[in-house]
């Protein structure tokens, strides 16, 4: 991992893929408003054809929070879990956490959790298995050992990873306040992004 500033070097090219799934996410969620609201009826101020234009046209907000300001530790988390995912450091790991995935998509966390358990004996120093590791904690009801593992995350970052450090805290915080959440923390995901 390279810093620059206490930023990730995130490539250009995960940017452009962030920016336009969830841009297309917004407007798919405001056509699909719309479609409801033109389909209950009622008066709105503003047409429900509109709708895809408005969340859009939202979500360029977002991406700049994102991109620039105080969600830059989710953005960079996404970056190193899509490479991760799609097997950048040539181990069998993206194929476990493909596998992960597809267990949550069926609606089975707890296999999902024993397939993390298993990847964490062979990938115990990995932020990112460790990471879903406390998301996978969390939807279990497991709040300590979410915290746990939040905590080795935060261990394994380098001083200079300001932005991921300070989205690390802010899960512990979280966590410790509000308890687990069965609901997704990572940007994207209130759309099933990644």
């Amino acid at each position: 991992m390279e810093f620059s500033e206490g930023k990730l070097k995130v490539p250009i090219g995960h940017y452009l893929y962030f920016w336009t799934l969830n841009t297309l996410m917004a407007i798919g969620t405001g056509l699909i408003l719309g479609l409801m609201a033109l389909r209950v009826g009622g008066v709105f101020l503003l047409s429900p054809i509109s709708f895809p234009a408005i969340f859009g046209v939202a979500f360029q907000g977002f991406a700049v929070s994102y991109f620039f300001g105080k969600r830059r530790g989710a953005f960079e988390y996404s970056y190193l879990e899509r490479s991760t995912r799609k097997g950048a450091d040539g181990s069998d790991l993206a194929k476990c956490l493909k596998e992960v995935k597809q267990e949550l998509k069926l609606g089975d966390p707890v296999a999902a959790d024993a397939k993390l358990k298993k990847a964490l004996k062979e990938y115990s120093n990995h932020l990112v298995v460790n990471f879903k590791s406390a998301r996978s904690s969390e939807r279990m009801g497991l709040g300590r050992e979410a915290i746990e593992f939040y905590r080795d995350v935060d261990s394994l970052l380098q001083d200079e990873a300001i932005a991921l450090k300070d989205y690390v805290a802010r899960q512990i915080e979280r966590v410790q306040k509000k308890g687990p959440t069965r609901r997704s923390t990572a940007p994207g995901l209130q759309y099933v992004l990644y």
